[in-house]
């Protein structure tokens, strides 16, 4: 009787599933990365939190000592900063967790190991993106408890840059796993921070308007998967809405359709072969 009740209760646990994504098989490897996590904290802590709030109030009270405010408007230059930094440090969290930090366990044949439990490679890349963007929340919570302990941040509204937040982990985790996957030694990996996470990070309107760029620059920013994310954070931040705000939305969406199967494809490709 017993085992027809363990079979019966295994059997709905399989049962749970959506489009063949078990939520039981996600969970149980977020909380392999997290307990993982916890024990390095300390040396996690630099990266989480000391390099995004120390970069944050260097340009804050630095720069902003220099410029006042944002030319051609009356927005203090800390107030306009503070939200790019946000999503600017939700971009390089996940894309380390899913480029170096993947590349790590595939070299190591952890994937491996994983793949030999009830887990499918599918259920390990939305796994690792998720455990990415659970970091990259912790990283937006502190420096957004700073920004607001400096009254860089003062409107309720600021909780909703989750939404600009998850949007920019899940597609920039999904990146990382395009260079992890096609890496053939470790040095290839590193090119996502400089190709990628630097001139996303110099050229997404983090630091200035795009209005202070030439016209072919401006044009160019139009398509840098992390401008809408600071344009979103930026209008959560100061309740200031445009119109445009949902096409950066649909932007950011639009880019995570296409990548994460790209990504999923790729880590399929490396782990079979």
């Amino acid at each position: 009787m017993s085992t027809q009740v363990a079979f019966l209760n295994q059997t709905r646990s399989e049962l749970r599933t959506f489009a063949g994504i078990r939520s039981r098989s996600i969970s149980a490897l977020w909380l392999r990365h997290w307990f993982a996590f916890i024990r390095f904290w300390k040396y996690a802590i630099a990266f989480l939190f000391v390099e995004p709030v120390v970069m944050m109030i260097g340009v804050g009270v630095g720069i902003g000592r220099l410029v006042p405010t944002v030319p051609g408007t009356d927005i203090p230059y800390p107030e306009f900063v503070a939200p790019g930094i946000i999503v600017g440090s939700a971009m390089f969290v996940p894309m380390v967790e899913c480029s170096m930090g993947a590349y790590n366990r595939m070299e190591n044949q952890l994937y491996d190991t994983q793949l030999t439990a009830p887990l499918s490679i599918l259920e390990v890349l939305i796994a690792d993106i998720a455990f990415g963007t659970t970091r990259a929340f912790i990283s937006m919570a502190s420096i957004t408890v700073i920004a607001v302990a400096f009254g860089w941040i003062n409107e309720w509204t600021v909780v909703f840059v989750i939404i600009p937040v998850f949007l920019v982990s899940v597609l920039f985790g999904a990146i990382g796993f395009l260079f992890s996957s096609t890496a053939p030694h470790v040095a290839f990996v590193t090119l996502v921070f400089t190709v990628v996470g630097t001139p996303m990070f110099m050229f997404s309107g983090i630091f200035y308007p795009f209005e202070v760029l030439p016209d072919w620059a401006r044009t160019i920013s139009n398509f840098v998967p992390l401008a809408p994310a600071v344009n979103l954070s930026r209008a959560f931040s100061t309740n200031v809405y445009e119109p445009g705000l949902i096409w950066d939305v649909l932007f950011l969406i639009g880019m995570i359709i296409i990548v994460l199967p790209l990504s999923y494809i790729l880590l399929k490709r490396k782990l079979i072969k």
